[in-house]
């Protein structure tokens, strides 16, 4: 699969052959990070590794934000 990177505009390719889902996979001009998705059987995508953690914590800080109570003065 080829990919363009984002960032430095370089096109490169991913061989999904050799990756598994959730394994890492950098640019090789400028080292940005992206981490290998499976959403259907037999379909990868690629997510910037950063873009992928911040979904996670915005996802966990919201389920913590439905429990915490907290009284305004």
């Amino acid at each position: 699969m080829k990919k363009v990177c984002p960032d430095c505009k370089v096109p490169f390719e991913v061989d999904f052959e050799e990756f598994g889902e959730g394994d890492a996979v950098t640019c090789p001009e400028c080292n940005l990070e992206f981490t290998i998705i499976c959403k259907e059987p037999g379909k990868f995508k690629l997510i910037e590794s950063k873009a992928l953690e911040m979904e996670e914590m915005e996802e966990e800080s919201g389920e913590d934000n439905e429990d915490y109570e907290y009284d305004e003065d």
